[in-house]
């Protein structure tokens, strides 16, 4: 039987500063099968690989991603400010994290963020970026990202992130432009599961840290867990692929 695929969260993000080449090193050191990231957009248009809208967190800077042009933000140090290992660190462009996917032969999940609902046009260019590799998905908590994408791409594959609440449970299907749900793991249960199961539809699952039972034996229906700590998951991968 198969087991769930492991996506490293922001890359290795328990151990390396979120969303780095530094993380996505580390994920494949630790046996992931894929990278899951986040991408948003710069002022002219260049998708770069990082969560927040703004800076305030990730560098200390007020400064929101799309006010700054791609030589800005490759120019911006980020890290957490008071942790010597986790400074320095550059924002990757996506570019470069689909190159280091296609030579590592990592799946990808790429997640599209705020600014690329602001400017939905940047779609094409983002499918245009991530169609170079064979194992791909783009997903969204923004269900009309997901139709841009089918437009754009039919054969991308896609994955909507639902949350507990502007989802209406009771009739998944009608999310037809989404192949798969992804969820938090909190709503594997009732009043939600049952419907996920009878959707048809790939299910992954992010907040997962690799030490619940379910982890330990995973469901039938899982499909690909989205962890910080891949690591944590080897004894299950190595059973999956031998």
């Amino acid at each position: 039987m198969s087991r769930p695929a492991i996506f490293a969260h922001r890359g290795a993000s328990g151990v390396r500063f979120e969303n780095t080449m530094k993380a996505f090193e580390k994920a494949v050191d630790q046996g992931a099968d894929g990278i899951e990231l986040d991408v948003q957009v710069s002022e002219d248009g260049v998708p770069f690989v990082i969560h927040d809208p703004e800076l305030t967190r990730l560098a200390g800077i007020r400064r929101a991603i799309s006010s700054m042009t791609s030589g800005e933000i490759k120019r911006v140090p980020v890290g957490r400010k008071y942790t010597r290992i986790f400074r320095g660190h550059r924002i990757p462009t996506l570019i470069e994290a689909v190159s280091f996917c296609q030579s590592h032969q990592l799946a990808l999940n790429v997640e599209l963020k705020e600014t690329v609902s602001g400017r939905p046009d940047y779609i094409k260019q983002i499918v245009d970026i991530v169609s170079h590799l064979d194992n791909v998905h783009i997903s969204a908590f923004d269900y009309r990202l997901l139709e841009v994408v089918k437009k754009e791409s039919h054969q991308m594959e896609t994955a909507y992130l639902l949350r507990k609440k502007d989802v209406d449970w009771t009739n998944l299907e009608q999310y037809s432009c989404a192949d798969g749900f992804h969820l938090h793991k909190r709503l594997l249960k009732e009043p939600y599961l049952n419907n996920l199961i009878l959707s048809g539809k790939k299910i992954r699952v992010y907040g997962i840290s690799g030490k619940e039972p379910m982890a330990l034996n995973p469901p039938p229906y899982i499909d690909g867990w989205i962890t910080d700590y891949p690591d944590r998951f080897n004894d299950v991968k190595k059973d999956r692929d031998s």
